[in-house]
């Protein structure tokens, strides 16, 4: 991996698999880098990841350039470790120039947007994406039914995503055929066949190119309940496990990456106590067995109700429950799990350390290297959060860069999830 803040492709298209990449913070001065990317919870959908690179260019270097539509790839180094760390790869998306009359420095943003942008472009075409449409359906795009493995993968493939830059796990369901109009994107097509797996768990996401791990994700419902052994078996996941807390975690333990800053509540607008899920095409009298509700959190909070219509599973995998049945289950998974109020991370902020600081190892190491699906154990005693694990569902960093042999100023802001929502494992029940 080539070192530096900034890397461009220069001569190799936006889905090279291992481009060549040239370095340009050295060519032009880099004055703040800041990343989007992942969901701020499991509730929302995992949308396009953005990053945003601010020049200071003085002598006109990006004003003759052709950046647009390039790879680029954003890194963050560990002065700890001297590593340089991948955080963000995508394309140059567009480019916004601030020139001062005087013509001294032009002050340069490069907007740049992630895979996920690329699927949400890439509009289905009759005849050329999909499998044979049926006699009749021809102005369709066309899937067969198969496992939810097989669908992500075909429509990856149908966009001319290379495979080494995904990795799709296999899941635990069947989908139904479906189709699709013209101009529906892959994207869409692509949430579908997660949401059949998990409606709203199943997840996925764009990671950073860490440990080469391919930037397309695909996570099934049992990433989310046992995650040490699906990665331990999957191929292209790298899962890790992270401690966070204050100083008297650290001192209990050096591996705790200390917080900078932490907000949490406990909201109502998260309690589910009455669930609806089922499947395209169930009969309208099989509907009442679709529903799962909880007496005890409905007396208490009034109804708080979550609903997931119209899925494309067929049926489990291997195990014979219908489509109608594990719907079903994913309403029992809600009010089985949320019910009750739990205890969420608003913020939790971690903030760049002098690398010869006693804290520095653990603080750089999760800045630099935490991952969306990584969980991060937490323990404050002014919070009154003790030992308790937090998914990543996404994160903001910001990276000023530092000039010579300073370290850089970095703050990351991962997004999280309390693990306690997954304490109820219906599926295993």
């Amino acid at each position: 991996m080539a070192d530096g803040r900034v890397l461009l492709a220069l001569a190799d298209g936006p889905l090279a698999a291992a481009p060549t990449w040239t370095r340009y913070d050295t060519l032009v001065n880099c004055s703040r880098i800041e990343i989007d990317s992942g969901r701020q919870s499991e509730f929302d959908v995992t949308d396009t990841g953005e990053a945003t690179v601010f020049f200071n260019d003085t002598d006109g270097t990006l004003n003759d350039s052709d950046l647009i539509g390039l790879a680029i790839q954003l890194q963050v180094q560990n002065p700890v470790t001297d590593e340089w760390v991948p955080q963000f790869r995508g394309v140059i998306d567009d480019m916004e120039f601030d020139v001062n009359p005087a013509g001294v420095v032009s002050n340069v943003q490069v907007k740049c947007v992630d895979l996920f942008a690329y699927l949400a472009e890439v509009e289905m075409i009759p005849g050329t994406f999909g499998d044979t449409v049926p006699a009749g359906s021809e102005g369709t795009v066309f899937y067969e039914d198969g496992s939810v493995q097989t669908r992500i993968t075909a429509l990856l493939d149908d966009a001319a995503v290379p495979s080494a830059l995904y990795a799709v796990f296999t899941g635990n369901i069947n989908v139904l055929e479906t189709k699709y109009d013209p101009g529906d994107s892959v994207l869409v097509a692509i949430r579908d066949a997660c949401d059949a797996e998990f409606p709203g768990i199943a997840n996925c996401y764009i990671a950073k190119p860490i440990d080469d791990d391919p930037l397309f994700q695909f996570h099934g419902r049992f990433a989310r309940f046992d995650p040490d052994t699906v990665s331990a078996s999957a191929s292209g996941w790298t899962f890790t496990r992270w401690n966070a807390g204050d100083a008297a975690a650290f001192a209990l333990d050096s591996t705790t990456a200390e917080v900078k800053a932490f907000r949490f509540n406990r909201p109502r607008s998260r309690i589910v106590n009455a669930a609806i899920s089922y499947p395209r095409g169930i009969a309208e009298v099989d509907m009442a067995g679709q529903v799962s509700t909880d007496s005890t959190s409905i007396t208490a909070y009034g109804y708080r109700s979550w609903s997931a219509p119209d899925l494309i599973i067929k049926e489990h995998k291997t195990n014979g429950n219908t489509g109608e049945e594990e719907c079903a289950l994913f309403a029992s998974f809600y009010t089985a799990n949320y019910a009750v109020p739990r205890t969420n991370v608003q913020t939790i902020t971690f903030q760049a350390c002098r690398p010869d600081d006693t804290r520095a190892s653990a603080i750089w190491q999760l800045m630099t290297e935490v991952q969306i699906s990584d969980v991060i154990n937490i323990t404050l005693a002014d919070a009154a959060v003790s030992d308790e694990d937090y998914y990543v569902e996404g994160f903001h960093m910001l990276i000023e860069p530092a000039d010579g042999d300073n370290y850089d100023y970095v703050e990351v802001t991962p997004n999280l999830t309390p693990a306690a929502y997954y304490t109820d494992d219906v599926f295993n029940a």
